[in-house]
């Protein structure tokens, strides 16, 4: 019987290994696919930094700016009822 447990917890750690070689693999394969796609990213051209620089302004001026603006008029009525002036 000892043997036959022996035989069976030896069987399981063949396999174990063997998952976590499969597993290891396939990290290496997909480390390979992150390199490749960090070194496509990290060739950006003129236009892509331009595209991105517009995109950032209008992203700016459509977002954060009325945010602000909306911010600034609720204080300042805030204010008002404080009785503040400015």
């Amino acid at each position: 019987m000892l043997i036959e447990e022996g035989e069976y917890l030896m069987d399981q750690d063949t396999k174990v290994i063997q998952e976590l070689q499969e597993l290891k693999q396939k990290v290496g394969h997909l480390e390979d696919l992150l390199t490749q796609q960090q070194n496509k990213k990290g060739k950006a051209g003129l236009f892509r930094t331009f595209v991105d620089a517009v995109v950032s302004l209008l992203f700016g001026l459509v977002v954060v700016g009325p945010v602000i603006v909306i911010v600034v008029g609720v204080l300042m009525v805030a204010a008002s009822w404080l009785g503040m002036e400015f």
